[in-house]
Order: C-alpha cells, then sequence, then structure tokens
C-alpha cells in the first residue's frame, strides 16, 4: 500500500514537470498573423519617416547659422612669466 502511495505521488510529480516543459516550450512558439503584419506595418512606417527627415536633412541650409566660433573662455589663455 505504500508502494501505491509512491508511485502515485512519482507519477503526479513527473506529469507536473512535464506539463510544465510543454507549456514553456510552447510559449516561445510562433506568434500569430496578426502580430507579424502589425510588426511590418510599424517597420514601413518607420522606414517612411527616416527617408523624409533624411532627405530634411539633405535640403536644410547650413549657411543659415553661420561659422563656428568658440567663446574666448573655454580658450587657453595665454602664457605669463611668474614673478620670482
Amino acid at each position: 500500500m505504500g508502494d501505491l502511495i509512491l508511485i502515485k505521488k512519482i507519477s503526479l510529480f513527473f506529469l507536473l514537470i512535464s506539463a510544465s516543459l510543454f507549456s514553456t516550450s510552447f510559449a516561445a512558439g510562433r506568434q500569430s498573423s496578426f502580430l507579424n503584419n502589425f510588426d511590418q506595418e510599424e517597420l514601413s512606417a518607420t522606414h517612411e519617416e527616416e527617408q523624409l527627415r533624411h532627405e530634411r536633412v539633405l535640403k536644410m541650409n547650413t549657411k543659415d547659422y553661420g561659422r563656428y566660433d568658440p567663446s574666448p573662455a573655454l580658450s587657453k589663455p595665454p602664457f605669463k612669466l611668474i614673478p620670482n
């Protein structure tokens, strides 16, 4: 009678382990076609936005901003002799 309870406990344990492994194997399975279509639409929209942004950057007139002239505070001060 003790053997029957032991066999039931072992079989229940094996059943729980196999069920958890079976469920996790399907967790990373194929995605639905709806999600695939959604991802493709999102990627194509992002690609189109990047193309438009790139065109705007190429058309930008950089002469409007003048020349780069860093502030004199960041430049190195002239060398000065220290009196004794």
